[in-house]
């Protein structure tokens, strides 16, 4: 079948908020199925357009649009212009909006569309993905990879569900951000997580090195700072210290952390890594650390457990993120002080250590995940 995939993120966009849209897109490509993904450009990049008629649909087509600059309103009638745009175009991003639905006119002709996927994310994506099914008369799936709760203004709520209405299918990337959108629209949402690449599950993993990884975004500075304080614990006792490499863009950050234990942390960054590095990267750590965010799913859970080094979820988990790496036997411990971090690190760094073997050699992957948007894309079309 035709189908579009709306995104407000490109693919290559160096930010985990493109890569369930692109993956999605290009499995079901090889599942068969023309898909045109459309979406901003690459921050930077300028708009190009390829013919689609002479496309190889064994992969996506990439239907990317100049994203212009947001209006900028001040003073009192900052928050009203916003309720307004929420309300109209899905959020502040109107320009988008409209360079969306221009590229698609000159799209649809070549391209009679069967059905309509996109994710919130961005909501002006999912305003402009209706309003292509509508009038193409196609299902839409609508995919909700972050929390409503988070970033959908509760005072408006009941208006956007109404607004967002006549999806014929709704799924989720987690139980959290599921529970949530069935609170918010209405009807119950289908979890499909989001796939782990092939290049984190190594044939044999290599021995480890003395680093350990910090993945992410590092939320909470008393949470980074407490976190640093049980790595320092551990290295004023350790033969051979450890060094924190960060993979992200907050290395200024925890440098700043770093400094208040005089040398005795050392931390790097490679900066954004493609994803083969950073497999390679968290397979050869001590253990992969993330700090722990508590309003959002941690997808990273899953490439980190699939390296097949110990896992350290700073200041907790959800419950199921623990329940899920219990049914995997994988190893995810979740200490909440720096003397229990350090603790976890003098186990993790003894002789003996060893993950289970009951450890799934895969799971979770982006073809497993994208068979069941296809069957849901088969169920709206039937």
């Amino acid at each position: 079948m035709n189908i579009l995939l709306v995104s407000g993120t490109h693919p290559r966009t160096p930010h985990i908020s493109g890569v369930r849209a692109g993956r999605f897109a290009e499995e079901l490509a090889r599942l068969g199925h023309r898909c045109v993904l459309l979406c901003p450009t690459v921050p930077g990049e300028a708009e190009q357009i390829d013919s689609i008629a002479d496309h190889d649909w064994s992969m996506p087509y990439i239907a990317a649009v100049t994203d212009p600059a947001p209006p900028v309103t001040a003073g009192a009638f900052a928050r009203l212009g916003t309720a307004i745009r929420l309300l109209r175009h899905g959020g502040n991003r109107v320009g988008l909006y409209r360079a969306m639905l221009t590229r698609w006119r000159h799209l649809a002709p070549g391209f009679p569309v069967d059905a309509v996927w996109t994710t919130f994310g961005s909501l002006e994506s999912v305003f402009v993905a209706r309003r292509i099914a509508r009038g193409a008369s196609a299902p839409w799936l609508l995919d909700v990879k972050d929390n409503p709760d988070i970033y959908v203004p509760r005072l408006l709520r009941r208006a956007l569900a109404w607004r967002l209405r006549g999806f014929g299918a709704l799924q989720s990337n987690a139980e959290l951000h599921a529970d949530a959108a069935t609170r918010w629209l209405g009807q119950p949402a289908e979890l499909v997580y989001s796939g782990v690449d092939s290049c984190f599950f190594p044939k044999a993993p290599p021995p480890p090195r003395r680093y350990v990884t910090l993945v992410g975004a590092l939320y909470h500075r008393h949470l980074l700072d407490a976190f640093v304080d049980g790595v320092a614990a551990f290295n004023r006792n350790a033969a051979s210290p450890i060094e924190i490499v960060h993979l992200g863009a907050q290395i200024a950050m925890l440098e700043e952390s770093a400094t208040r234990h005089d040398g005795h942390v050392p931390v790097s960054s490679p900066g954004y890594v493609a994803p083969a590095q950073m497999a390679a990267i968290c397979q050869s750590a001590l253990a992969n650390c993330y700090v722990f965010f508590g309003w959002g799913f941690h997808h990273k859970l899953f490439e980190l457990l699939a390296c097949r080094r110990p896992v350290i979820a700073y200041g907790g988990e959800l419950r199921e993120s623990l329940s899920a790496a219990e049914r995997l036997h994988a190893p995810l411990l979740t200490p909440d002080s720096p003397a229990l971090l350090r603790a976890a690190l003098e186990e993790i760094d003894t002789p003996g250590y060893a993950i289970d073997p009951r450890l799934p050699p895969r799971f979770f992957t982006w073809p497993e995940q994208a068979a069941m948007v296809d069957a849901a894309m088969r169920r709206m079309t039937a």
